[in-house]
């Protein structure tokens, strides 16, 4: 069956913080630097770098990567490097500019440098087949071309207008295409099953609405918060030090200490001279931070308690906190107990439950939602939700349509099962999306209690109010339209296990941002 999109020759789819608020930190402060340096290349080089001097010239040549040993290479006319003009012409096209949406210059090379991997690699595992192109093929496919022709036939005229450069280059692509070609007519020779049709257009069919509440995992009790809190201090005491970071040994940044150590160069300047992290120019000052952030900056957390046991002005000796990173630390005022009265504390405490002891607030709802369901089934449903003080509220019909499936049809993205319902709670927007949900509504029988439901950041417990079957006539647009699904996932497959294959070697990043960077430091220099 023939696709219903344009495939390309690729088979690509085409806390506001108080001033003195005690901060969470940057775990390893030295790549901070890094970071920004990366940020702000990719500001500057959009993605337009075609136009830039240099590169896509007909002496450069880069390669961002390969497959099985085959180089995939930027270099002039390419077909990486007609892979990033055509986003650039369609960029182009939409109004954009190098002044707007600049960070997207990583996204658009990325993209071409994936087609161009791809290529490579059906090309390769064609030929590996055994399957061949022959020149007459290609002498046939050269003469179907409309550019050559004149009143529906072959003009050798019009083709001898290319220079003979041109008609080798020509050859060459129309060559690979043919390849190309061969393994698309493969891959879409596959088609899905009477049986796997009817399967999938009868998932519409089984409708259910229900009856829910949920609870908020944000509405944890202010005095539960207090009470973990108090039961974990020391995570949130607050330290507030300086700290200097070095890259190169464990020997020199415990040479640095020792001249700090022996008043032979402040810590301040020892930081600015020394410092490899984020600090340094603070002289070394990394504010106020609480002590559980602070903990994650280290390898072992036993050297970030020695560090909170340090008196007022006492230097830490030198610890390893990454794979090539030592730092050490001078305590600026001791360490400080917290105040769980106070909100800016608290909001902290909730925020670490959130993060890293969300198991705490889903116990405390589930409990809450078990013991609505266990007076439901005599007291009702609505009764029962709202001595728990929650709201009931109508869903539904859902069909089962877990993740919304879709797929490309003349340039628009078509959903493949058409669901009837649609809500504004985004908590129903989780659990359409939720495999527990899913399973949970459609293994119960109208009239039935679900259990509580982890969804998203609420606990919900529903009763299933309506059970009905959509007519045959529902299903018919899913059965002529699930073929075509079908067709662009074996496209989408195998690409991914192309570029998951151990024979891809992908070299993207550094080659782009070494490539952006002394773009950039070119561009200074003028």
């Amino acid at each position: 069956m023939a696709s219903l999109r344009n495939t390309p020759d690729t088979g690509a789819t085409n806390k506001a913080e108080k001033k003195n608020t005690p901060k969470r930190g940057i775990k390893n402060p030295f790549i901070y630097a890094g970071t920004i340096v990366i940020l702000i290349i990719t500001i500057i080089a959009f993605v337009f770098i075609p136009s830039i001097g240099g590169i896509g010239s007909s002496s450069s040549k880069l390669s961002f990567g390969s497959w099985d040993g085959k180089p995939i290479s930027y270099e002039a006319g390419s077909y990486f490097a007609t892979q990033v003009a055509q986003i650039n012409d369609y960029l182009r096209q939409q109004g954009l500019t190098e002044e707007n949406f600049q960070l997207y210059a990583y996204q658009v090379w990325n993209l071409a440098f994936q087609s161009a991997a791809v290529r490579t690699a059906i090309l390769d595992t064609v030929k590996s087949s055994g399957f061949k192109v022959t020149e007459a093929g290609i002498d046939e496919a050269i003469a179907a071309d409309t550019q050559f022709q004149e009143n529906g036939v072959f003009s050798i005229e019009k083709y001898n207008t290319l220079a003979k450069a041109e008609q080798l280059s020509l050859r060459k692509s129309t060559e690979e295409d043919l390849y190309i070609r061969r393994f698309y007519e493969d891959l879409y020779s596959s088609a899905p099953s009477t049986a796997e049709i009817e399967f999938v257009s009868s998932m519409i069919k089984p409708q259910r609405s229900i009856a829910y509440a949920s609870l908020s995992l944000e509405d944890y009790p202010k005095e539960d918060i207090i009470a973990w809190g108090k039961e974990h201090a020391n995570l949130f005491k607050t330290l507030s030090l300086s700290r200097i970071t070095l890259t190169s040994s464990e020997s020199d940044a415990k040479k640095v200490l020792q001249q700090v150590a022996e008043n032979k160069l402040s810590f301040e300047d020892a930081a600015k001279s020394h410092s490899q992290d984020a600090y340094a120019d603070k002289g070394g000052d990394a504010g106020s931070i609480f002590y559980y952030s602070f903990e994650e900056g280290f390898i072992n957390a036993a050297d970030a308690s020695e560090v909170l046991a340090l008196a007022k002005g006492e230097l830490s000796k030198v610890y390893k906190v990454a794979d090539n990173a030592w730092a050490f630390f001078k305590m600026n005022e001791v360490a400080s107990d917290p105040d769980f009265s106070d909100a800016t504390t608290l909001d902290e405490v909730k925020a670490y439950l959130f993060e890293k002891e969300r198991g705490t607030l889903e116990t405390w709802a589930i409990a809450k939602a078990t013991n609505l369901l266990n007076s439901a089934a005599s007291e009702g449903f609505e009764t029962s939700a709202k001595k728990a003080g929650l709201a009931v509220n109508q869903a539904g019909p859902f069909i089962l349509n877990l993740g919304n499936p879709t797929f490309y049809a003349y340039n628009q993205q078509v959903p493949l099962l058409q669901s009837p319902f649609s809500s504004q709670d985004f908590v129903i927007q989780s659990a359409e999306k939720d495999e527990g949900f899913m399973s949970e509504l459609f293994t119960r029988k109208k009239g039935e209690f679900s259990r509580p439901l982890v969804v998203g950041d609420a606990v919900v417990v529903f009763k299933v109010t309506d059970d009905t079957e959509a007519s045959d006539d529902d299903s018919s647009m899913v059965q002529f339209m699930y073929p075509y699904f079908y067709q662009e996932s074996l496209d989408t497959n195998a690409r991914t296990a192309f570029l998951k294959s151990s024979k891809f070697k992908d070299d993207f990043s550094s080659t782009f941002f070494k490539v952006f960077q002394t773009t950039e430091t070119a561009s200074a220099k003028d």
